[in-house]
């Protein structure tokens, strides 16, 4: 019995979702850890009002390098193809041509922020511009870093990734202390993200030096039109997903006050604790997805493991949170006026949890070029918006408008999935037991 068991757990490790989850998640983790420690020193360096700022800035910056994280959803859908098929000219090719336009993208970006600095401004309900400014460097950075770590990812060199995390979360904690410490507060923090940025961007490229390295072939026909015909409605899938948990914070901070908005974003902070741990799930499988769509290998297992890991330890956490609520919030953000929303806490886990499961559905989608699909989180992520916008009287009304919309949203892309490629039947090979192909 002992054997069995220490062989299916053997078994269990080896499979390639696990294993690769098991680096980019201890990346994620220890990369979260310096983070919590981080937001603790500025929940208690900052006050209430400067840590609203802060959590807005965040949201910002967020919502303005989702097109990068869809960007890096493209690129990984094509280059790993590449890879798998051995076209290691056209690889090169899409490498040399993304990081030309990447380039003058990033130009841009910073220009529009420079430009809507001041609008912003107003809609935040800033005191400095400059804020702003800071931030387009930062997207500027975030978009210039997305064509490595997309190839990165393509490549599955997730244990370098997790190397990448944690380097970057160290050098974030240690640039903040010194910057607030010194007296720069809100200023410093945003510095520490570009300087921790920017020497992880500096050693993504040490892994493709191969890919850098290797010589262009001159009569390489690269056509980028099945490129754009999947970019469009890909990019507007993740954008629209991932605006799900940022909209909220922006949104609260336009429409209630600054010690409000700061309570909020920190609720926000702790409610996403679930899916920083299990993001890397989703970012393992969509390459693993691929590999198997593109060799014609079976792939709906590796989708049913993935729900698996996702699922399970979002309840467990949400349940945590129902139940001890207070202790949560006062783990994470130190007590004091946060636990004012001490309350709200489970709702918001809940939600964080249902965007997490709808996370891995959209991935599946995108990976096997399943495009369509970007017309209702489009509609979804517009809804959250339009519903908030009308009620948000109190935290309840916008955490519930955030929760209905993506649960609508997940209903329909599971009803699409069972008729489209689902049999109740094999439900079994849900659980990561019974299957490893």
């Amino acid at each position: 019995m002992n054997k069995k068991i220490f062989g299916l757990g053997k078994n269990l490790i080896k499979h390639e979702l696990i294993s690769g989850s098991i680096f980019v998640f201890l990346g994620v983790i220890v990369s979260s850890f310096f983070s919590f420690l981080l937001n603790l020193f500025l929940v208690r360096s900052f006050t209430a009002s400067d840590y609203g700022i802060y959590a807005s800035l965040l949201s910002l910056f967020t919502l303005a390098s989702l097109p990068a994280q869809s960007l890096t959803t493209v690129v990984v859908r094509f280059a790993t193809e590449f890879f798998v098929k051995d076209k290691f000219e056209e690889a090169k090719d899409l490498y040399t041509r993304l990081l030309r336009f990447v380039f003058i993208l990033t130009l841009l970006i910073f220009f529009g922020f420079a430009v809507f600095s001041s609008l912003l401004k107003e809609f935040l309900h800033l005191n400095n511009a400059w804020y702003i400014i800071q931030v387009g460097l930062i997207v500027s950075l975030a978009y210039l870093s997305v064509v490595n770590i997309a190839f990165l990812q393509s490549l599955l060199k997730f244990p370098f990734i997790s190397f990448s995390l944690i380097m970057g979360g160290a050098l974030r904690i240690i640039i903040t202390i010194l910057l607030v410490a010194i007296g720069f507060n809100v200023f410093g923090a945003l510095w520490a993200i570009f300087l921790a940025f920017f020497a992880s961007f500096l050693i993504s490229f040490v892994p493709l030096r191969f890919l850098i390295e290797k010589k262009r072939s001159k009569n390489l026909d690269f056509s980028l039109k099945n490129i754009s015909n999947y970019a469009f409605p890909a990019a507007i899938a993740i954008l629209s997903l991932n605006s799900f948990i940022s909209a909220d914070v922006i949104l609260v901070k336009h429409f209630f006050n600054a010690q409000d908005a700061g309570l909020y974003g920190g609720l926000s902070l702790v409610g996403k604790v679930i899916f920083y741990f299990t993001g890397p799930i989703s970012s393992v499988m969509f390459p693993l997805l691929i590999k198997r769509h593109s060799s014609g290998q079976n792939f709906n297992s590796l989708f049913y493991l993935s729900l698996f890991l996702v699922t399970i330890p979002s309840i467990l956490i949400v349940i945590f949170y129902y139940v001890f609520p207070l202790y949560s919030i006062n783990f994470f953000l130190g007590g004091h006026e946060y636990e004012k929303v001490s309350p709200y806490l489970g709702t918001y886990g809940l939600f964080t949890m249902v965007f997490s499961i709808l996370n891995i559905f959209v991935n599946f989608f995108l990976s096997i070029k399943k495009t369509k699909i970007f017309f209702v989180v489009g509609l979804g992520a517009l809804f959250q918006m339009i519903l908030i916008s009308f009620f948000h009287n109190s935290f309840s009304q916008v955490i519930n408008a955030s929760l209905l919309s993506s649960s609508a949203i997940l209903a329909v892309l599971f009803v699409i999935y069972i008729k489209e490629y689902g049999n109740l039947k094999k439900i079994k090979n849900i659980i990561p037991f019974t299957s490893y192909s």
